[in-house]
């Protein structure tokens, strides 16, 4: 694997944790800033919407600019961000940090994986991708929980000052990357044209749905699992570690597979193993308290880390594939599916405790996850990839 990726895995890394340490944060933040813990969900879905609607903005305005520094500037972006937000006196501030955060992330994200998709050749691309999303599956096994410990034993604000510190090394480690050629200017419109492409509409679709599911009970982890299995921060940090190598595996499961197993066969595979093991924690919860309990969390975190790591990469790898005249274009867009799918899903799962409860957020998980099935299984994606460039 190309050395030079390594600077935008520790990126990744960064984004990675930044994005989703909320998830074993929300109490803490809650009752620091007086609110509901499905308000404070709301900081992932303003980070996740954000990102998703300015990102191919973002990307086609910085079309001209160097590829490396739009990723310093970027990273510096989140960096700074996350810094303020350490200092943030209200809810409503600590909002617009998160917006701001998303804005970097944005543009860093894609444009670190339209570099790897370009420095790899044809067949080692898969695992080009999965190499620098594996520093968003790296985050899950070290900085969201020790992001969790950190917020346990001393305050989420502390977490933020690893968040910003990560971030400061990551743009540090972008600087020394040698040039790298800049990709076409794809204009807004040839963005918009992209998505008018049915097979390509449809496989944003589908990652938008996978990931929605998968949030729907992500956002609301910590709380889920202390109701579950009765643990304190420390044994929730333990289960969110778990969870974290699972999805290492999975990420290489979905980077090898993207290379050398039929999509649509691997595909569905994991959406099942995905849907079943959402749908896991419902039934959990009532169970909470029996012999069934822990060892049920620890099989359906790990199910769950596989499969929901395997789908990014088959994803990003799928999307590519179907638009390879604008790579570039079509990883933005799949990127902006991840996160409006992450966004919705957060808004979802506040709806399902509002109106049910921590066993609300399983089913209602799955269900998304299974629409996710349908549409694979209902648009053809046995047939052929497009033709590649040239």
């Amino acid at each position: 694997m190309n050395i030079r990726l390594l600077a935008l895995a520790l990126g990744t890394f960064a984004i990675g944790t930044g994005s989703f340490v909320f998830a074993g944060l929300l109490e803490g933040v809650a009752a620091d800033l007086s609110v509901s813990v499905g308000m404070a969900g709301h900081l992932v879905t303003v980070f996740a919407v954000t990102y998703a609607v300015s990102s191919p903005v973002l990307v086609t305005l910085a079309g001209a600019v160097a590829p490396r520094r739009i990723l310093f500037v970027a990273m510096s972006v989140f960096a700074l961000a996350n810094a303020v937000a350490v200092v943030a006196p209200t809810f409503e501030l600590l909002l617009l940090c998160r917006a701001v955060a998303a804005c970097g992330a944005a543009a860093f994200t894609p444009t670190a994986l339209a570099v790897a998709s370009s420095l790899a050749p044809p067949e080692e691309r898969g695992r080009a991708l999965s190499f620098i999303t594996g520093g968003l599956t790296v985050a899950f096994v070290i900085g969201i929980p020790l992001g969790s410990l950190i917020g346990t034993y001393s305050s989420w604000r502390m977490t933020f000052v690893m968040v910003a510190i990560l971030g400061a090394v990551a743009a540090v480690g972008i600087r020394t990357l040698p040039r790298v050629e800049s990709p076409p200017i794809v204009s807004l419109r040839e963005r918009v044209d992209t998505l008018r492409q049915p097979v390509v509409l449809a496989a944003l679709s589908l990652t938008a749905l996978g990931l929605m599911g998968a949030f729907v009970v992500f956002t609301y982890i910590s709380p889920l699992l202390a109701e579950i299995t009765g643990f304190g921060g420390t044994g929730v940090s333990g289960l969110l570690f778990l969870f974290g190598v699972s999805a290492i595996f999975g990420n290489m499961l979905g980077g090898y597979g993207a290379d050398n197993i039929g999509y649509a066969r691997l595909a569905m595979s994991v959406l099942v193993l995905l849907c079943v093991s959402l749908m896991a924690f419902s039934f959990l919860v009532a169970s909470s308290g029996s012999a069934l309990a822990i060892p049920g969390t620890f099989a359906a975190l790990a199910a769950w880390g596989v499969a929901g790591f395997a789908f990014n990469p088959l994803q990003q790898y799928r999307v590519s594939q179907l638009a390879p005249r604008v790579r570039n274009v079509a990883l933005s867009l799949n990127a902006s599916a991840i996160y409006l799918g992450q966004g919705v899903g957060a808004g979802l799962g506040a709806l399902a405790l509002d109106y049910g409860s921590l066993g609300t957020l399983g089913w209602v998980g799955a269900l998304c996850v299974a629409l996710a099935l349908a549409l694979l299984l209902g648009t053809g994606f046995e047939k052929p990839e497009a033709a590649p460039e040239g």
